[in-house]
């Protein structure tokens, strides 16, 4: 497979599994609907920084975003950006693809390219450059 399309398949996966990790933990945590709730429910002493569920779901709430953990360590990290995006970087999906064991793990540069290419097909928005948006 090539570079490209080993980062496009690392994007992909990083979307699905957030939606999927988000679902399994709205299970026992209905804040996690949105990242914004997450945020003030914890600065409102309503929900912990820390939180696992019986089936090994976790999350860390840390300054303006959080990460969730699936129970096979599958990792997605999402920040707050100031116009209210839950957004990740290029970064993000570099401990995305390693929590994964993906190898090898795709470029910055790839990984920049799929998403510039998504934003174009209209999949993501970048509402700050090298911060991406899934549109839902």
């Amino acid at each position: 497979m090539s570079q490209s399309n080993q980062a496009a398949v690392c994007v992909r996966s990083f979307l699905r599994y957030r939606t999927f990790i988000r679902a399994a933990l709205m299970v026992n945590y209905p804040q996690f609907d949105m990242l914004e709730h997450v945020l003030k429910a914890v600065r409102a002493g309503e929900l912990e920084r820390r939180g696992q569920t019986d089936g090994g779901f976790s999350y860390t709430v840390h300054g303006r975003g959080y990460r969730m953990v699936g129970p096979d360590g599958a990792e997605i990290e999402l920040d707050l950006l100031l116009d209210g995006s839950e957004a990740f970087d290029t970064w993000r999906l570099e401990v995305f693809a390693r929590s994964i064991r993906m190898s090898p793990v795709p470029s910055k540069e790839d990984l920049m390219q799929v998403c510039r290419d998504m934003t174009q097909g209209g999949v993501l928005d970048e509402p700050e450059p090298g911060w991406f948006h899934f549109i839902e």
